[in-house]
């Protein structure tokens, strides 16, 4: 079996990152049944309409992911190196795209937040900052305070938005909450079931949102 699809279907498991060497660019195409596997079952926790596996997308944070995982072990890597590497992900921009590259990116923000913490400037770091901010559905699920750059509507589908919201109510930073939209809409909507205020902040229309 390959490396890559080995660690997927161990982290998929067990939550646990295990590699023996990094990750070639041409292993994504070769774990395309064990994310399918995989997604079969995680998009059955997104309410709504079942959304489908784009499989480019989700090989692609696999790979990428991997390689993070690869990096904040091994320490010795040059800067350029690290760069040169973890090519930055495509925004998605699609349902199907924003839950195929959560499916694993999401296991990154743990290797962000360790990383962060022992070196906030960080090459490593910083890509995975980036590729969190272009992936906002994954990137609610972090410590960056930096705003998103990545398509906050995934999709116009309704499950990604209150997704999006229960993980952004779990770890909120105001630069993440959108301006206006319906995923604005779903963030108050959760705020307001679980008993919170959500803090006030500008906007460019009024909002229904609960008093301070």
């Amino acid at each position: 079996m390959p490396e890559l699809s080995t660690f997927l279907d161990h982290l998929f498991a067990t939550g646990e990152a295990r590699l023996t060497e990094r990750p070639g660019a041409d292993d994504r195409y070769e774990v395309r049944e064990s994310l399918r596997r995989a997604f079969a079952e995680y998009r059955l926790e997104v309410a709504g309409q079942p959304i489908e596996l784009d499989a480019e997308a989700a090989a692609a944070a696999a790979l990428f992911t991997a390689r993070a995982c690869w990096f904040a072990v091994s320490r010795e890597e040059p800067a350029e190196t690290v760069s040169a590497v973890l090519k930055a992900l495509a925004a998605p921009e699609t349902a199907a795209a924003h839950l195929s590259v959560d499916l694993t990116l999401r296991y990154a923000v743990t290797v962000y937040r360790r990383v962060h913490a022992q070196s906030p400037g960080d090459v490593l770091a910083a890509h995975l900052s980036e590729a969190f901010r272009r992936c906002p559905l994954t990137g609610a699920l972090s410590d960056v305070a930096e705003a998103p750059t990545g398509d906050l509507t995934f999709g116009g589908h309704r499950g990604l938005e209150l997704l999006y919201a229960e993980r952004l109510a779990a770890t909120y930073r105001p630069a993440w909450l959108p301006a206006d939209g319906r995923t604005r809409e779903a963030v108050v909507l959760v705020f307001q079931q679980l008993g919170k205020s959500l803090p006030l902040c500008r906007s460019t229309r009024p909002t229904m949102e609960p008093e301070l």
